[in-house]
């Protein structure tokens, strides 16, 4: 089961992830993600730290959300992945489109990398 905790500062939504992190349990974060384009949110920090299984085949579900959300011109920035969950992002070469982070950023920081496509 996948719990998520959401703050925000500023302009950025940060949504916590703790958890297996699967197609089923993914549908609370899609909702939370497309909400905040009707608001003043710019950037989407996605905290994988605690995600302590992710499948290859579920990571598509953050390639739609990086679509729908680059025609409103906000970003989508992934940080702290577990090595394995980070070796599953890179197989799926997400990391071409979403920054990724070792380290947690400032909640109201904007990301130096912008990745856009």
């Amino acid at each position: 089961m996948l719990q998520v905790r959401e703050h925000q500062q500023f302009h950025t939504k940060i949504l916590t992830l703790e958890g297996e992190y699967t197609r089923n349990s993914t549908a609370g974060i899609q909702a939370r993600i497309l909400a905040s384009q009707e608001t003043d949110c710019h950037h989407i920090i996605l905290d994988f730290s605690g995600v302590t299984q992710i499948d290859s085949s579920d990571l598509g579900e953050l390639f739609l959300w990086y679509q729908s959300m680059r025609s409103c011109l906000n970003q989508i920035s992934i940080v702290k992945p577990q090595a394995h969950v980070r070796s599953h992002v890179d197989w799926a070469y997400l990391s071409e489109f979403f920054p990724i982070y070792e380290s947690k950023l400032r909640p109201w920081s904007t990301p130096d990398h912008v990745s856009r496509r």
